[in-house]
């Protein structure tokens, strides 16, 4: 089906926010569970965190059912087999999908407690979580993006989108290379060494990933709201959750400088090319930008980013000791080997991203992500 010809109805861009904002709560509840077992240190699959994350799955799943209902009941009658489904519009039915893996990984994670006891941040049932959580939230970009009423809420609407999308990819990579992963039974902690090389490589690359798509949006300051939908997430889930992070809150909030900055330039050398000759290719601007923005992902994640590279330096500091490990890395490390491999790792994603978008054979509805 070519989704670009599917055009989302009004009342859809309400259900695509809501499962976005649901999907919000979960990657959220999820950093804050990080959280939680560091202090509690109770295992439980009944806590504040699973609380706010299965109401986020709660939410999303309510708003899908609203949707498919109000979906059936509009007035078109497409033809052939399967004429009912197809009312359905297809980033809905991806939401459906997500959706059903999100509950199926709640029951799993449930039994998988009463069954193992206490897990680490790598299971079954949490991978399937954030699979669910992915596929949802792709679905709420999609049909966002095609959305072509109410303009200024559908942009914002998929800026937060982006900016969720882009702390559950992060996510996905911090499940492979944190040593959060000893459970009770099973020990899933990555190799210190496949750590290393995930990190160095896979937050740049998606970080100018995402950057490289949000700035095809007709929005002056889409890289900022993008980066503040990360941060206020970030912020709440993370930093003002326990007492050993609210103290780094102002200095952590600095990061929107970042983005801000970047959209001062981006806009400025649009009117100002005669001063700025580098940048009269406009595809060489996303890309620059997308680039510079990318080395800043140990900062917009911290502190789960300086965690990924402890094990391999034989840092022997706990998560809440993270400002300590910070300090450790930073001129031994981040500065002379993280920088400049994150230039290259952000530069290879964006062309790798720009030559699956070429590929013939790519479905539309990736395409239709990267705008």
């Amino acid at each position: 089906m070519n989704l670009k010809n599917e055009k989302s109805p009004s009342n859809l861009l309400w259900i695509y926010f809501l499962v976005s904002i649901g999907v919000a709560l979960q990657v959220g509840a999820a950093n804050w569970d990080i959280i939680w077992h560091g202090i509690v240190n109770v295992e439980s699959f009944f806590t504040p965190p699973h609380s706010v994350l299965y109401f986020g799955v709660g939410l999303s799943l309510v708003s899908t059912i609203a949707g498919i209902i109000w979906s059936l009941r509009r007035k078109i009658y497409p033809v052939g087999p399967f004429s009912t489904y197809r009312k359905i519009p297809t980033p809905l039915k991806l939401i459906v999908f997500g959706c059903l893996i999100e509950v199926v990984s709640g029951l799993f994670d449930n039994w998988w407690h009463a069954n193992f006891g206490f897990d680490g941040l790598l299971s079954p049932p949490h991978l399937m979580l954030i699979s669910g959580m992915t596929l949802s939230i792709i679905g709420a970009l999609i049909g966002t993006h095609l959305h072509k009423t109410h303009k200024r809420f559908q942009i914002i609407s998929e800026m937060i989108c982006y900016g969720i999308l882009w702390m559950i990819l992060i996510n996905f990579v911090f499940m492979f290379t944190l040593p959060f992963s000893k459970g009770q039974y099973f020990d899933f902690n990555p190799s210190p060494t496949a750590a290393l090389m995930l990190g160095l490589m896979l937050p740049a690359a998606f970080t100018a990933i995402i950057f490289y798509s949000v700035q095809n949006l007709s929005f002056p300051f889409r890289m900022t709201v993008v980066a503040a939908t990360l941060i206020t997430i970030q912020s709440l889930a993370t930093i003002i959750s326990n007492i050993y992070f609210a103290g780094i809150l102002s200095l952590y909030l600095l990061n929107i400088l970042i983005p801000l900055s970047l959209d001062i330039v981006s806009i400025y050398t649009k009117n100002n090319n005669k001063l700025f000759r580098k940048f009269s290719n406009a595809d060489h601007k996303r890309i620059v930008l997308s680039i510079i923005i990318s080395l800043f992902f140990i900062t917009f994640y911290f502190p789960w980013s300086v965690n990924m590279f402890k094990s391999f330096f034989e840092i022997d500091l706990i998560t809440f000791e993270s400002v300590t490990i910070f300090e450790h890395l930073v001129w031994k490390f981040i500065i002379p080997i993280l920088v400049p491999v994150s230039v290259v790792s952000a530069y290879i994603g964006i062309l790798v991203w720009k030559k699956l978008y070429e590929y013939p054979k790519l479905t539309n509805m990736f395409k239709v992500v990267v705008g």
